[in-house]
């Protein structure tokens, strides 16, 4: 396979479920401020900061409000991580890659692109949001049925997944980070009485909170929260797992090399992590040290299969 057309199918699967769970994160956060007092003041930045992209929000939107947010985390254009300029750059990896892939997932990548161009105008109201962000996890959750069902294991499938896998990995590690540094510190201490509602919507922003109360079976408390979302082997969208299923798909590649060494460091730091220690402040460098972990890894897969 060409390395043009690897890079094309590993950003696909990337941007695919950048843009899933960017829906799923705005849904979650918005029914938890259903539960909360109805004086409470949310700060929606903290979803730009997940993102990472604080920067770019601040020079398009100075005022902060949920309006803003969700238009510069929706269907702005200008910011390369929002749900539409996501799809929209799926769509043109997958342009190029259309001979390895079902004709299916072309059609629903386009129909959701023309969707979000269309509908995706109706974000500032809270109803008419969840009905576009539920359009959103469908499409994409049905479009991940189609490649899984209808595409040949071969390297171009690999290639796809490797990239879905390790975007859910990254997705995870940033959802903890900003939303456990927002939750634990002291001073909001007329939150305290919520701070469960506030870890159900962590896992629901993660679509985890069922199989959490399968697997656990314990109350939800933070710690707890984060040790199921970084090291559960089971549930596919814990760190651990996502790193092992990238694990699985960089073997079948030829010649893995360096790609597979740095995915081992990111394995091995997460196996020797003492969740029994992890919060606060050793919880936010630790999350820091996967993320430095992954992007080793990225830069690795780079140099052996994109740029040849």
């Amino acid at each position: 396979m060409l390395s043009r057309l690897a890079q094309n199918l590993f950003w696909a699967g990337r941007y695919l479920e950048r843009a899933e769970s960017s829906a799923r994160l705005i849904n979650a956060t918005t029914l938890l401020l259903l539960d909360l007092p109805r004086q409470t003041e949310f700060d929606w930045r903290a979803l730009v900061e997940i993102v990472g992209a604080d920067d770019l929000f601040g020079q398009r939107y100075p005022d902060g409000t949920e309006t803003s947010v969700m238009r510069f985390l929706t269907v702005d254009r200008v910011h390369p991580g929002s749900i539409a300029s996501s799809v929209a750059m799926a769509r043109e990896n997958l342009r190029s890659a259309r001979d390895l892939i079902p004709r299916e997932v072309w059609e629903e990548v386009n129909g959701l692109h023309l969707f979000m161009a269309d509908e995706g105008q109706q974000i500032e109201r809270r109803l008419a949001r969840s009905r576009v962000m539920d359009r959103v996890v469908r499409t994409v959750r049905l479009t991940a049925g189609q490649i899984e069902s209808g595409m040949s294991r071969d390297a171009a499938y690999d290639m796809l997944w490797l990239g879905l896998s390790i975007e859910r990995a990254d997705m995870t590690t940033r959802v903890i980070d900003v939303r456990s540094s927002d939750l634990l510190i002291d001073d909001h201490a007329d939150l305290q009485p919520y701070q469960t509602v506030q870890w159900i919507s962590v896992l629901k922003s993660l679509s985890a909170f069922q199989m959490y109360r399968r697997h656990v079976r314990s109350r939800v408390s933070g710690a707890s929260v984060v040790r199921f979302l970084l090291s559960d082997m089971a549930f596919p969208r814990s760190t651990r797992f996502c790193l092992h299923q990238a694990e699985a798909r960089l073997a079948r590649l030829p010649a893995p090399g360096a790609c597979a060494d740095r995915l081992h460091d990111a394995i091995g730091v997460l196996s020797n992590a003492d969740f029994s220690r992890l919060s606060g402040h050793r919880l936010s460098e630790f999350l820091d040290r996967m993320q430095i972990e992954l992007n080793r890894f990225n830069d690795a897969l780079r140099v052996r299969y994109f740029e040849l």
